[in-house]
């Protein structure tokens, strides 16, 4: 996952895999270490839908529920909303689709760098 130049582009920044077999994510303030790249993936997508959704004042979840557990009333955490749980799966699709754009780009570019090297050793052997 890393580029050939010395800065990191966005995505780069955000979903790194170092030489051992963890995916760091980072975003907005955020870090998680994970295992696999799915997770990696879902949790660098739910950091920026959160975040996107803080930016804008809409709720990323229904309201609290009051709930009676051994005579103590705790407030349990409502579940995700529709509009979230769409934009979540929204910002998936993109994180891959980029992920597939910049593979395909980075395999252009191996192929171009072969292809330059043996025009460069083709023109070695030009007779003047």
């Amino acid at each position: 996952m890393m580029t050939t130049s010395k800065a990191k582009s966005g995505i780069d920044a955000a979903f790194s895999r170092p030489l051992r077999p963890v995916y760091i994510v980072t975003r907005h303030g955020y870090r998680k270490r994970c295992l696999s790249r799915s997770a990696a993936l879902n949790n660098l997508a739910h950091y920026m839908t959160t975040y996107a959704f803080r930016l804008a004042g809409v709720r990323t979840h229904y309201p609290d529920t009051p709930v009676e557990r051994d005579g103590v009333i705790v407030h349990q955490l409502g579940q995700p909303t529709e509009v979230y749980l769409s934009a979540h799966a929204r910002c998936i699709r993109r994180i891959r689709r980029l992920l597939a754009r910049k593979r395909e780009i980075q395999q252009w570019q191996e192929k171009h760098d072969a292809l330059t090297e043996q025009y460069r050793e083709f023109m070695k052997t030009k007779p003047f």
